[in-house]
């Protein structure tokens, strides 16, 4: 099968999946155009090593814009796409992801982490937890093996403690370190009440408490406001569907993971309010539904928004139209603010405009414990930490240098 044949098959396998995205079909057409013209210049076959090869001329430099960086992925799924077609391997339409997780060497290890899958899978875990509970095993085991140590066996307290303190943690922040400390612990569970450790008090030896890290509340400019809300952003069904969203977390002060899961039923237009229970807490919630926002999701619900039987809703912009994953949300504020300076925009996440949203609330006079209920705290001064972005009655708290004044000679 010739590089032309191959990717008209590919295609139609595509389209079989439900695939009927102009934007996704013409980004494949464009990809094998490009890599066809690699392959004839360079007098290749379509191979994983040409694949590769042709991908690393196609990468972007470490300063790339969001464009630049969706292009490159665009290309890199569309060679994974062919080679799959070319080797038989094409049988649904999935994610690809970059980095795959990193494993032990050693069968003894790998086989160490099969059984611990196994046993989360029979626990009910959820996906994500059974993900990060493996990574943080595998990370354990990694360690262990660079160390010298063959087998689980006659593991001793002393590594685990060397490895609490080793590098591999130490670019983490305290909350990340808790959270792979306390992962690591579950695994030296599961192998002492299997008796695959002879010394059965090797979880007591994971250090639970780490000093809390205190960090600056970052928002974005009244500029970048602008440039999210901007009147060029509703032009499309994904820009309606987009803005909606933003001003759910940039006035109302939502959880990416909330607004994703947002159904029909958590809107209530006579009384202009919306109701749901936060994802992470549990709390109910129950917020004013201001006119800005709710003209917002009218607008994407009868303009935008396709009929697919999902009570949820907001939606992928192509299909299958299936509700929108929290993963595939995060890039939402990042097609819009990337061109903006750090001075503007100093994260590009979701989770900035719910920050911002509570600012702004300060900056209105709201009190701390209304801020705390609006966004669904738990403690009620959690809220506190965004008082440091009231820089004008901050500046009010600041002591004057009076009866300490210093000359620029003894500054130097």
């Amino acid at each position: 099968m010739d590089f032309n044949e191959l990717s008209e098959s590919t295609l139609e396998k595509i389209r079989s999946f439900g695939i009927k995205s102009l934007t996704v079909i013409k980004c494949f057409r464009r990809t094998c155009r490009l890599l066809k013209g690699y392959l004839e210049r360079h007098r290749q076959r379509l191979t994983e090593t040409s694949a590769e090869q042709w991908l690393a001329t196609m990468k972007p430099s470490s300063q790339y814009t969001y464009y630049q960086h969706v292009l490159y992925l665009g290309h890199r799924r569309t060679t994974t796409l062919l080679l799959e077609m070319q080797s038989g391997k094409l049988t649904e339409w999935k994610t690809y992801y970059s980095q795959k997780a990193e494993r032990p060497v050693s069968y003894s290890y790998i086989s160490l982490l099969d059984k611990y899958e196994a046993y989360l899978v029979r626990e009910g875990m959820a996906e994500s937890t059974i993900k990060f509970s493996l990574r943080a095993g595998s990370l354990f085991l990694r360690y262990l093996e660079s160390n010298g140590v063959p087998a689980i066996g006659n593991l001793t307290a002393g590594q685990i403690v060397a490895y609490c303190g080793h590098d591999m943690l130490a670019n983490r922040k305290p909350t990340g370190v808790h959270a792979y400390a306390y992962k690591l612990k579950k695994f030296l569970l599961f192998l002492e009440g299997r008796s695959l450790v002879t010394n059965h008090n090797l979880h007591l030896a994971v250090p639970m408490k780490f000093a809390r890290q205190v960090s600056i509340v970052t928002t974005i400019s009244k500029k970048a406001e602008l440039v999210l809300l901007s009147a060029d952003n509703r032009h499309g069904c994904t820009e309606l569907r987009n803005r909606a969203m933003i001003l759910l977390a940039l006035r109302l002060g939502m959880r990416r993971s909330d607004i994703v899961n947002l159904k029909f039923q958590n809107i209530c237009w006579e009384n202009d309010t919306i109701n749901f229970v936060q994802q992470k807490t549990g709390i109910a919630i129950v917020l004013p539904l201001p006119a800005e926002v709710g003209n917002a999701l009218m607008e994407y619900i009868l303009k935008a928004r396709m009929g697919n039987g999902d009570n949820r809703i907001f939606q992928r912009g192509y299909a299958p139209r299936q509700a929108l994953r929290p993963a595939s949300a995060s890039s939402v504020t990042r097609r819009y603010l990337s061109g903006l300076g750090p001075e503007d925009c100093p994260e590009r996440g979701f989770h900035i405009l719910r920050r911002t949203a509570a600012t702004r609330l300060f900056e209105s006079k709201v009190s701390s414990s209304v801020i705390s209920a609006a966004l669904g705290h738990l403690d009620p001064n959690s809220s506190d930490a965004y008082i440091s972005t009231d820089v004008c009655n901050m500046r009010k708290c600041a002591l004057t240098l009076a009866g300490i004044e210093c000359s620029r000679r003894e500054l130097q």
